[in-house]
């Protein structure tokens, strides 16, 4: 391995001879990429180690992090588990280059400048993809990210093994389209007890996670031009899944009572469906009220209209009794129940159900031919096996405490440390909560420098509906900070970096 990689973090000129410096993490990126293509850096060289990086070019070990994971994500860089970080030995700037070469450069050329017509359905959901950054290795303080060291996957590998010992032909040849019966009878039993749902198990669909469950309930009972109802603020993939549908997605305001049921009324025409987060809206954490819950059952029965609740981590509630079900006070059988796995889990899971009205069950059960036909068999499996064997309670049960104390550990901090900075808003549970600046910090420009740094912390102001420059004043400034994934130390240093780039920006 070479010993000087000082060349490796060049300065920049712009086009008239001025010196720039990109943001740090963009200049290391810059630099090896540009040393990868031009041969400097070898395929299958070893780069150093992160933190020995770093001191080398005097910065950040999050900026060295930062950069590998942004060239490994495209390509350039693979990693090599207890080895550490290799350039590629397929590069995608180099074969594109190759082909190019090789071809007809005049008919590639015409190729390129050729207009590229999407579908409407796509452009639509384009419009609302992720706004945040992708790193590889989630990073403090991501708020969708369950403790991976907590999770028994010695255990779950004997699971997937013993499936596979004596399979039947449910695994071999699946053609249910609900899914593994198996699975479906331990889903329906823990959400009677734990949830309050009311369902069996002919009632429970298999999907490979909440994004498809919305998307095939959006195909099932969504014309173009359609009304759905969504809570703002709101998870923005709920969205882009929506309006891929054609439907016209409408932004319903969330307070401390969770959806403002009374502003359904509002919409341009009565709502087809609305998209809610009883439990815990997200990211805000608030809770529908009961009286909220019984008018919007009310509101949905009175305009033949569809609740999708979306129980996302309802397994983590730290204050309280667990929250029953809006689905369990249904009467008049309006409510599809959505669930997840991945996060009371693991994300790369990719396990979620769906709970129907039964009117519901033939569309859906043909309408799943057409789509991915049945996810997994082996996971729904091993699964099925980790509830019946009492797995998946007590590990809720073991984490629910974990989450607990780390939450209450970032709270401390939060209070010690920036009590004059951030306020604390109310929540019950999940794996993260919201804070408010108090010191009139701008939440995006505060994102982009934590990125930077290494830190996954959200904007608040990102989750709402309308971001354009007009109402961006009017949108309130906060940090959504995530707690489940990192331990108490990990959390102290983490904040420690949150609060010294608070103090360093205006």
């Amino acid at each position: 391995m070479r010993s000087d990689y000082s060349w490796i973090y060049p300065s920049h000129t712009d086009p008239t001879g001025t010196r720039v410096e990109p943001i740090a993490y963009r200049r290391l990126y810059h630099g090896i990429r540009a040393a990868i293509l031009d041969g400097r850096l070898h395929p299958g060289e070893r780069l150093p180690a992160s933190r020995d990086l770093a001191k080398t070019l005097g910065i950040s070990r999050n900026t060295v992090v930062t950069s590998f994971d942004l060239l490994t994500s495209e390509g350039y860089l693979e990693t090599r588990v207890g080895a550490g970080s290799f350039v590629a030995s397929t590069l995608p700037d180099r074969d594109m280059a190759a082909t190019h070469q090789t071809g007809d450069q005049g008919n590639a050329s015409k190729t390129d400048e050729r207009p590229l017509h999407l579908s409407q359905s796509v452009g639509r959901m384009l419009e609302y993809q992720r706004r945040f950054p992708r790193f590889r290795v989630a990073r403090p303080f991501n708020p969708a990210t369950p403790d991976l060291d907590g999770f028994p996957f010695d255990l779950w590998a004997r699971l997937l093994r013993r499936a596979w010992r004596s399979p039947d032909i449910d695994l071999t040849i699946p053609d249910d389209p609900l899914g593994l019966p198996e699975l479906r009878h331990e889903i329906a039993k823990w959400l009677r007890q734990s949830r309050g749902v009311n369902c069996d198990a002919d009632q429970i669909m298999i999907v490979s996670g909440a994004q498809q469950a919305l998307d095939l309930i959006a195909r099932a009972l969504v014309d173009p031009g359609d009304v759905i109802a969504t809570e703002d603020p709101g998870y923005e993939g709920i969205r882009g899944v929506l309006a891929a549908s054609g439907a016209d997605v409408q932004a319903i305001p969330v307070d401390h009572e969770g959806l403002r049921v009374d502003l359904l009324s509002n919409t341009s025409s009565p709502a087809r469906i609305v998209v809610t987060t009883p439990s815990r809206n997200y990211p805000l954490g608030t809770t529908l009220s009961l009286a909220r819950r019984l008018a919007m059952l009310q509101w949905a029965d009175a305009n033949d209209a569809w609740i999708v609740e979306d129980d996302y981590d309802s397994e983590y509630r730290y204050d309280g009794p667990p929250l029953s079900s809006l689905q369990g006070l249904d009467t008049q059988n309006r409510v599809i129940y959505v669930g997840t796995f991945s996060r009371v889990m693991f994300p790369g899971i990719r396990l979620g159900y769906l709970v129907l009205p039964r009117t519901l069950i033939p569309a859906f059960r043909g309408m799943r031919g057409f789509a991915d036909g049945v996810p997994a068999p082996t996971a729904q499996a091993a699964l099925a096996a980790f509830f019946a064997d009492g797995h998946f309670g007590s590990h809720v049960r073991k984490m629910r405490l974990r989450y607990g104390e780390r939450r209450t550990h970032l709270q401390n901090l939060i209070a010690d440390r920036a009590s004059g900075a951030l306020s604390i808003m109310p929540s019950d549970g999940g794996l993260h909560f919201c804070t408010s600046l108090i010191a009139g910090h701008d939440d995006i420009m505060l994102q982009e420098k934590m990125v930077t740094a290494g830190l996954d912390c959200r904007a608040l102001s990102s989750y709402f509906h309308d971001k354009s420059p007009k109402n961006r004043p009017n949108l309130p400034q906060g940090l959504v900070l995530g707690f489940a994934g990192w331990n108490k130390n990990d959390l102290t240093q983490s904040f420690g970096e949150l609060i010294t780039i608070m103090d360093r920006t205006p």
